[in-house]
């Protein structure tokens, strides 16, 4: 009897040292020990963290682990405030970047108190278009537009028609059938009351149900999903609107949580239709998504985040049958056109790491080539209380792959992080990065800069500007694109400025604009370290 009390208690220490040894590795660099891997010192971007005094609340009883922020100019300066959502019976709350930390500013734009309410997704954006950028918010209580008037905040509540098993998280905007008036897809997911389920992939009638809401021209909405070809009962963490193909009709991109991640064509705004893409027939925890042109090819590329190494694929599974394929690892599709995509997260060395949520695509050095901001950590996944994750920060090399160097820029963040937001707070040309943390404080880092060179471009927000396309030609060749879309990272919203990052470059030869329609504005031979607001008949500057 007391050998077997030994044996069991050795094989119970043999099990706790293996699964302990195997979340601490899930915290290291997957490619480390690549030896072509390093990353000069003189290309890492250093960070300094600032002032954020906001601490989010989460009631796991209350609530789904998600919070809402976005980056808002809500007074038109040029330099972005950061809404961040409350919590149980905690406020909204705007911070203003002033005097080299964030203050709060909540009450000066009257944001109102919430009565219990959680906000779990937001963006930014001028939806009645008077010229002033309004806040969009899903709540658990239904969608809520945040109307700001001159600088105040009056809240009025959209109508959805939500069924019982739906409750908004997040949103993306755009116009869809081009009429000059922004729709809405809604990203919802099971309330949880309902959440009873974990890792079901083959239950049909299990989840949540998006919507498509096609504006009526007065900020009433109509549900057009099911003739869309958008009727799909499954859970959405994120989705985009984006010209994937070029043809000026913005497309759909949806991350379904335990499904397929969707590319959907709009075929001139009267239906959408899924096109192949590599996660087509395959399963996988799709959250965030992040939309650039990482490879400089004037085509506009995705990157999904996933659960990754985190969760061994025998437990992640769930429902699926032997013969149907989970894919855990993080996802880089490159465009090559024409509705044709390549996965290329192993090329890249994205594909190994491992849990995560929100993320974002930058150039955060101003090399030319755009980077990966990436929010990890989860607050229902136990490991991560005793194991958590950096959230990674990888910049992009010159022969196109990523390497991590949270450590190397002072941007470790062991947080319950839902996505990172860029801007260039401090107007010295270099994004700077805030983590939105659930359950935790807001934590801000101000890029220290360097002697790179930049353009920036900010696109009014209205109707016709989403899913606008910027392109610098360079003198000696090479092109920078880039595209405004409204909700990239998670339950989240970035800025409405588009950075290119110049290197040592000194000469521009045209900046292009393209708009969903189609017109273009162009401008020969631009200034550098300069911002310039599209559209204007006079190319204005920001200084």
């Amino acid at each position: 009897m007391k050998r077997s009390i030994k044996v069991l208690s050795v094989v119970l220490i043999l099990s706790i040292v293996g699964t302990g040894y195997y979340f601490f590795q899930d915290t290291r660099d997957p490619y480390i020990k690549d030896v072509d891997h390093s990353v000069p010192e003189e290309m890492i971007p250093q960070f300094r963290e600032i002032s954020f005094d906001f601490f989010h609340n989460f009631d796991p009883k209350q609530s789904l682990p998600l919070v809402g922020s976005c980056l808002i100019d809500i007074d038109d300066d040029g330099t972005d405030e950061v809404f961040i959502g409350g919590g149980h019976n905690q406020k909204d709350v705007l911070y203003q970047y002033k005097n080299g930390d964030f203050e709060d500013i909540s009450d000066i734009v009257n944001l109102p108190e919430k009565f219990g309410a959680v906000t779990h997704g937001a963006v930014s954006f001028d939806l009645d278009e008077d010229g002033y950028t309004d806040l969009l918010l899903a709540r658990d209580d239904g969608v809520w537009l945040m109307k700001n008037n001159d600088g105040k905040f009056t809240p009025n509540q959209i109508q959805v028609p939500l069924n019982d098993s739906s409750i908004p998280v997040s949103f993306s905007l755009g116009d869809v059938n081009r009429d000059g008036f922004t729709d809405i897809f809604v990203c919802n997911y099971v309330p949880l009351t309902e959440k009873k389920k974990q890792r079901v992939f083959n239950d049909e009638n299990y989840g949540a149900s998006s919507l498509l809401l096609l504006n009526n021209g007065n900020n009433t909405f109509r549900n057009v999903t099911k003739n869309y070809g958008l009727d799909y009962t499954h859970n959405t963490y994120q989705a985009v609107m984006v010209d994937l193909d070029d043809d000026h009709w913005l497309d759909l991109v949806v991350a379904y949580d335990t499904g397929e991640t969707r590319t959907y064509r709009n075929l001139e705004g009267q239906q959408f239709i899924p096109m192949a893409n590599p996660l087509t027939g395959r399963f996988a925890f799709p959250m965030g998504i992040g939309v650039g042109d990482f490879n400089n090819d004037e085509k506009i590329d995705l990157f999904f985040t996933n659960s990754g190494s985190s969760v061994p694929k025998s437990i992640a599974k769930g429902d699926l049958e032997d013969e149907q394929q989970l894919v855990l690892q993080w996802l880089l599709f490159r465009n090559e056109g024409g509705f044709q995509f390549t996965d290329i997260s192993e090329e890249a060395k994205v594909a190994d790491f491992e849990f995560a949520w929100g993320c974002v695509l930058e150039d955060f050095n101003l090399d030319g080539r755009q980077d990966l901001a990436v929010a990890e950590n989860s607050i229902k996944f136990p490991p991560h209380r005793a194991f958590k994750l950096p959230c990674r920060f990888l910049l992009q090399k010159e022969d196109g792959t990523f390497a991590a160097v949270e450590q190397q820029a002072g941007l470790v963040n062991r947080n319950y992080a839902l996505t990172p937001l860029t801007s260039d707070f401090n107007d010295d040309g270099y994004p700077d990065l805030v983590y939105v943390n659930l359950n935790g404080p807001v934590r801000a880092f101000l890029n220290e800069g360097g002697d790179h060179n930049y353009l920036k471009v900010k696109l009014v927000e209205s109707g016709g500007n989403a899913g606008t396309k910027a392109t610098l030609q360079m003198k000696d060749g090479k092109k920078l694109s880039d595209v405004y879309i409204i909700g990239e990272g998670l339950s989240a919203d970035q800025t409405n400025t588009m950075t290119f990052g110049l290197g040592k470059a000194t000469d521009v030869s045209s900046l292009v604009i393209t708009y969903p329609s189609g017109q273009r504005d162009t401008l020969m031979e631009p200034e550098i370290n300069e911002t310039y607001v599209f559209p204007s008949s006079e190319f204005s500057i920001l200084n």
